[in-house]
């Protein structure tokens, strides 16, 4: 991994940061009180906010990341507790759809920032014409 030197890494990791520590607010203020009885704002929020830490997240390795396969974490740490969720739980069609409907956000974060980044790459790469 390449240091945390440039200022617009030391921003992304800031924003990062950030965003998680929102997100994780979000997630502890909607699950304070049992039963939930939260509004559909929050609950949208606690659906679909973690879309933006993620996509700074994986916006940072793909700009710091030598190794081209470190940019793929991200994706993996959403898969294990996935997989982990769905088979240990009874109701495996309500898991699956469960876990797809959680991770959705994320993955999407992660698709956005390998889209963001291989235009970046592509616009600063000078033309060999």
């Amino acid at each position: 991994m390449v240091r945390i030197n440039g200022k617009g890494n030391a921003v992304l990791l800031a924003l990062t940061l950030i965003t998680f520590a929102a997100y994780a607010v979000v997630l502890v203020t909607a699950f304070w009180d049992l039963p939930l009885d939260i509004p559909t704002w929050h609950q949208l929020l606690l659906l679909y906010a973690h879309f933006i830490p993620m996509f700074f997240l994986e916006l940072l390795l793909c700009r710091t990341a030598k190794l081209k396969w470190r940019i793929l974490l991200p994706a993996v740490l959403l898969v294990l507790p996935g997989l982990w969720f769905v088979a240990s739980a009874e109701w495996y069609a309500m898991a699956w759809f469960l876990a797809g409907w959680w991770c959705v956000a994320p993955a999407l974060g992660c698709l956005a920032a390998w889209a963001v980044w291989a235009i970046s790459r592509r616009i600063t790469r000078p033309n060999p014409i």
